[in-house]
């Protein structure tokens, strides 16, 4: 077996722990029916996992642990100084109402690593550890378009560009007209190509030439628009990400 080839036992433990966390909690059934396999071989797989401390049984339905809080928050410790950037996440969305991302880029996805909820902010999609295509989201773009061309050749064979909406980049001549429009005025509008109806703009954290995240600013078509989306908000956002990289600059980076 070659390292490429994932163990099937593994491969077979986590669509279980995805099915579940999708469900909100799931019996033995439920899975089996999900994932078309044996009521028995998941009462296996579930049971190991209860007994080792990943899963909770009540009364027949199954559910994730604590144990992944423990595991999560060890992980978020190591993402490009999340904690650090939070703060100015809350004051954009203080001062814009809606809701703010930090998003980093892993395994060629966007990863919400960090946000700030502002009083008026919806939050139809996504949630501390939700990992969006790239080409998809305001962040997303941001980061593609401060990544280098060989980095972005590779996301791209690797994950592609599947459509989400009718507004959804899917060519490669389309990801490379908004990589050189966003790296010429510093920030990404997202309008509708990711979820319908749905905006956002988006500004990447660069510092000596290393790429942290990018920040985001999300919410409904009807409150982001006009000026206030295509001037107000991306002078916000930007301003944000330079706070953001003075704030890493004074932690001796760059």
């Amino acid at each position: 077996m070659t390292a490429d080839v994932p163990l099937t036992t593994v491969a077979r433990a986590f669509e279980i722990l995805d099915s579940i966390r999708d469900r909100d909690g799931a019996s033995v059934s439920e899975l089996a029916e999900a994932l078309d396999v044996p009521k028995s071989t998941v009462h296996d797989y579930v049971t190991t996992l209860a007994r080792l401390g990943y899963l909770t049984n009540d009364g027949g339905e199954y559910d994730l642990s604590l144990a992944f809080l423990e595991h999560g928050t060890y992980a978020r410790k190591n993402v490009a100084y999340a904690d650090r950037v939070e703060p100015a996440l809350e004051e954009l969305a203080a001062e814009t109402g809606e809701i703010v991302w930090y998003i980093v880029e892993e395994g060629g996805r966007g990863v919400y690593a960090g946000r700030g909820i502002g009083s008026d902010a919806l939050q139809p999609y996504a949630s501390i550890g939700t990992r969006s295509a790239l080409h998809t989201i305001a962040g997303g773009k941001a980061i593609l378009a401060a990544l280098p061309d060989d980095r972005v050749d590779d996301i791209v064979a690797e994950r592609g560009l599947e459509r989400q909406t009718a507004r959804t980049i899917t060519t490669r001549d389309e990801l490379e007209e908004a990589r050189e429009r966003i790296a010429e005025r510093g920030y990404a509008l997202n309008d509708g190509e990711n979820i319908d109806g749905w905006r956002a703009v988006a500004s990447p954290v660069v510092l000596e030439d290393r790429l942290y995240g990018a920040i985001a600013v999300a919410g409904p078509k009807n409150r982001l628009q006009g000026e206030y989306f295509e001037e107000t908000l991306p002078e916000l956002t930007v301003g944000t990400a330079n706070e953001v990289r003075l704030q890493l600059r004074s932690l001796g980076l760059g």
